[in-house]
């Protein structure tokens, strides 16, 4: 029987082994989804901060001057990234 528990205690420590593995690289995964969160949230203040920028003074330097089209379809653009940039957001949550 000594034979069979060490074997037995062989398999355990390499299962143990193997589960701590598991986690660690499971704690880096989710610290690294916390760092693009808080990126994309930041990321996500700033297009929003500028588009209220742009739609308060349509003058100011964040906002076109060539057309209002232009204008139109950088806003368009904005207002898109905000959305995808939401999306990611609440898929990161749920995770």
């Amino acid at each position: 029987m000594s034979l069979l528990e060490d074997n037995s205690s062989k398999e355990d420590h390499l299962i143990i082994a193997r589960f701590e593995k598991t986690v660690a690289k499971l704690l880096q995964l989710h610290g690294n989804y916390q760092k693009q969160i808080v990126h994309l949230t930041e990321e996500n203040e700033a297009l929003k901060s500028l588009l209220e920028a742009s739609k308060r003074n349509p003058n100011a330097p964040t906002a076109t001057h060539d057309s209002p089209r232009l204008g139109h379809n950088l806003v368009h653009q904005i207002n898109q990234y905000i959305k995808e940039i939401d999306l990611c957001l609440a898929y990161f949550e749920q995770v």
